[in-house]
This record gives structure tokens, sequence and C-alpha cells, in this order.
């Protein structure tokens, strides 16, 4: 409470907010993505190859987290998904079209070369238990009970005397 002159009492209220460590994480992925948009979807690299980053978007369904990639023309093979210490990444590559004799483009705006995408999921997430899907140029990560894992745990602890 804050006392005025006036004779007035002011009162500041505080809310305790519990951190959601992995919904911050999302938010800086979006802020990310959103500084990249701005800048261009592709850039040129050192050796001419050009940089892109599929669009990614993460939803829930229950407990779960559902991750869909937007990766046209890419061919699965070239698609890994792994999780390393918390983390999962998709990553690939697309493989521009070889060019034929008496062919030149005259518009190319798609990009190829090389990507990474990652995420930080719950640490204590049963990894064997992702899967991942890939129909129509949509890859589709599912991560089981995510959400459950994320939920802080609470364990009363009995108190005695001595």
């Amino acid at each position: 409470m804050l006392a005025r002159g006036d004779g007035y009492v002011e009162v500041m209220i505080m809310a305790i907010v519990r951190w959601d460590p992995f919904g911050e994480a999302l938010r800086m992925q979006r802020d990310m993505d959103r500084i990249f948009s701005r800048l261009g979807a592709a850039e040129v690299g050192p050796e001419g190859a050009v940089a892109w980053m599929p669009r990614i978007d993460v939803k829930r369904k229950g407990d779960d987290i559902i991750v869909r990639a937007e990766l046209p023309g890419i061919d699965p093979e070239r698609v890994e998904v792994e999780v390393t210490d918390g983390v999962l990444t998709i990553r690939g590559e697309r493989v521009q079209e070889e060019r034929q004799e008496g062919e030149d483009w005259l518009v190319c705006e798609s990009c190829y070369g090389s990507f990474e995408r990652s995420l930080t999921i719950p640490e204590s997430v049963d990894v064997s238990a992702i899967t991942a899907e890939y129909t129509d140029g949509i890859l589709e990560v599912q991560v089981p009970k995510a959400l459950e894992a994320a939920r802080p745990q609470t364990t009363k602890i009995e108190v005695g005397k001595k």
C-alpha cells in the first residue's frame, strides 16, 4: 500500500503467474519467425546457396503437441526428425531440379538447400512414443503427453514430530 498526501491510500495488486517454459519457447519461436519473415524467407549463403526455413505450426491436442511443417516438393527420404537433450529437430534438404538443355528460368521464387527447425520439448517426454508422418508435402510430428510432462509436479511431504 502507498499512502498519498491527500488522505487516500493506493493499493498495488500483483498477480502471481506460473511460468510456462514450453509456452515461452513457442513465443520466442514465433517472434523469431516474425523477424525473419520481415527480412525475407530466403537469403543467399556464402556459396550462393539459398538458405530457407519451412513454416511450422504447433498445436495442442489434449496433452499432446502436434508439430506440422510445410515441406512441399521435398523427398521424405531427405527429412530427418530427432530429439536430443529435450530439443526436437526437423532437418532436411530441398534439391533444385537440374536444368535441361534449352531451358532457362524466367521466374524462380522457390528456395532450395538445407534447412533445420528446432523446438524445445519437456525432457521427461517419452521420446520412443514420438511419431512422424509425411503426407502431401506436410510433415506431422506428434509428441504424446508433452503438456502433461510440462505440468509442475507437486509432492506432499509428511511433517512428523520428534
